[in-house]
């Protein structure tokens, strides 16, 4: 019997500072390229349109384990194991890390980082079975470095950068493989246009000042059509969907594939620099209080 080929993509519901856009590209092209695809989020009123397409929509909550279960345990029972893992769902908290509200910074974990560890480890025995699978684990450019105001969303990115170089190496005797996609910023997505935008949850004004310049640095982001500045080096929703589909084909993936001409050069660059002058480049190009 064939291994799966069944995909099951996390985080694909269109919601304010959801990486909806990434999961939303991906379920579309892995359909049309002709993979079973199960595209889930939080609720599947915003997939209708997926689900007219041919897709399979489920509800998952990657906080809620029942969900999670009855997703794969759906997959399981249609195509024998989750062939596919598309670990997107993740929102953006902002907040600097002294003022951020603790338990909103347990909330960022539970959906960014347990999460994505639980439901992989609900398709582990599948895909051992089977002796095949792919695992795709969506990190970011900014699983690499950290700036002000997005600390402990970074900090879920560089965990996450961490358990697949551990996983990895786990899972590849069993045939599994781990892959890391790390995008440069991404145009369209979550892009705030007033700080209100930002939901931060904290009482202290201390930083006023610097989120009104976090809104205006971010708007460089917000120009799908015809981007100027910063913007020219972003990717779009596309491309990252392009990128995951040659990861789940390729007979032998590529450990990272770093997309966009930021995350390229971002290696070299810290490295040359050394972390003083790596620092002062982040508190100049960056919104800094």
């Amino acid at each position: 019997m064939s291994p799966s080929r069944a995909v099951l993509i996390t985080g694909v519901n269109s919601r304010s500072g959801l990486s909806s856009g990434t999961g939303r590209a991906t379920a579309l092209r892995l359909h049309r390229a002709g993979w079973p695809v199960y595209a889930t989020g939080r609720s599947t009123e915003g997939l209708q349109d997926l689900a007219d397409e041919g897709i399979t929509t489920l509800r998952v909550d990657v906080t809620d384990e029942e969900s999670m279960a009855a997703a794969v345990k759906r997959v399981t029972e249609e195509h024998g194991a989750v062939g596919v893992l598309v670990n997107n769902a993740a929102y953006s908290l902002n907040g600097t890390i002294g003022e951020t509200p603790i338990d909103a910074v347990r909330a960022q974990f539970e959906t960014n980082f347990f999460g994505l560890s639980r439901m992989t480890q609900l398709v582990l025995p599948g895909m051992r079975e089977q002796r095949s699978g792919r695992i795709v684990m969506m990190s970011s450019i900014f699983g690499l470095f950290a700036t002000p105001g997005r600390g402990y969303y970074q900090a879920t990115k560089h965990a996450l950068e961490a358990i697949s170089d551990s996983l990895r190496l786990e899972v590849a005797p069993a045939g599994i493989k781990v892959v890391v996609i790390e995008p440069s910023p991404i145009l369209g997505s979550f892009v705030p246009t007033t700080v209100d935008d930002l939901a931060l949850d904290a009482d202290s004004d201390l930083y006023a000042d610097f989120w009104e310049q976090f809104v205006e640095w971010h708007g460089a982001y917000r120009e799908v059509e015809h981007p100027k500045g910063r913007g020219r080096t972003s990717v779009r929703a596309g491309d990252v969907a392009a990128v995951v589909e040659k990861a789940i084909t390729a007979a032998r993936p590529r450990i990272r594939y770093r997309i966009g001409t930021p995350v390229r050069l971002l290696r070299p660059q810290r490295a040359i620099f050394g972390d003083r002058a790596w620092e002062a480049f982040v508190s100049r190009f960056f919104p800094t209080p």
